[in-house]
């Protein structure tokens, strides 16, 4: 039978828009809004036919665009299941990068990071779920600002197990990049991590350390990185000011 398809948005006749595609178009955005999961049966031609009071002909060319599209695969003796939620004509993300905007009011100077605390701290659900760690692990917590002069850009937080990293709360971390720490004293590498970004409101403490006012809205990315092993080794959040960074997205068929 096919689940049944949203009714806030009808056919409308006397558009310029043919019903065919204003069918496929509603079908179409079910399907990759997340209505419709793999596997899923879509409403027959008979079906779309009573529902929206159109011609056999127009539910046939609006279906025959969706299994062009490689959404919809017609099964003898099953019907038109769903094969897919993204379309073969979709481009597909390849790589993308957080940019510093060309701001004229982030101002000059030197390009700094600016350590705020460097030390050990007990983990809390948030970090000993992100780490796989028991509550209350000693961390090694790096807090650190990137200013230009006296705007700053960006807070980032880094915690990673204290035993994993010895001698870290001796280390300059505002002169010295921690990419290179991990390559050139701990001899490790992260070949996989996961990451989320969102859109979040400044916080009290951020927002005095960003120069901005408390529930600015900030762009926070998420990061779990992992050894070779497939251990999560260091959980971080960078929280950006969205007035001053962009995303840049490469996309390719």
């Amino acid at each position: 039978m096919g689940i049944a398809i949203s009714q806030t948005r009808r056919l409308d006749p006397s558009s310029h828009e043919q019903l065919y595609y204003q069918l496929y178009d509603i079908l179409f955005q079910e399907i990759t809004g997340g209505s419709f999961s793999v596997g899923d049966l879509v409403p027959s031609e008979t079906r779309l036919v009573e529902e929206f009071g159109i011609s056999r002909e127009t539910a046939r060319k609006a279906m025959g665009m969706l299994v062009d599209d490689g959404l919809v695969e017609r099964r003898r003796g099953v019907g038109s299941v769903v094969v897919a939620t993204r379309p073969k004509t979709a481009l597909n993300w390849t790589n993308s990068s957080l940019r510093l905007s060309d701001d004229p009011s982030i101002g000059v100077g030197k390009v700094e990071k600016r350590v705020l605390d460097a030390g050990i701290v007990l983990a809390d659900p948030k970090a000993s779920g992100a780490l796989n760690l028991p509550l209350d692990t000693p961390l090694f917590r790096l807090d650190r600002v990137r200013c230009k002069g006296e705007t700053p850009y960006y807070r980032e937080t880094i915690l990673l197990e204290a035993n994993y990293v010895p001698g870290a709360t001796e280390r300059d971390f505002s002169n010295e990049s921690l990419r290179a720490y991990y390559k050139n004293v701990l001899h490790v590498t992260w070949p996989r991590a996961t990451q989320v970004m969102k859109s979040v409101g400044a916080d009290e403490e951020t927002a005095r350390m960003l120069h901005v006012e408390k529930g600015f809205p900030l762009l926070e990315i998420t990061r779990v990185s992992f050894d070779e092993r497939g251990i999560p080794r260091e959980f971080g959040v960078w929280r950006y000011r969205s007035n001053l960074y962009y995303l840049e997205m490469s996309l390719v068929k």
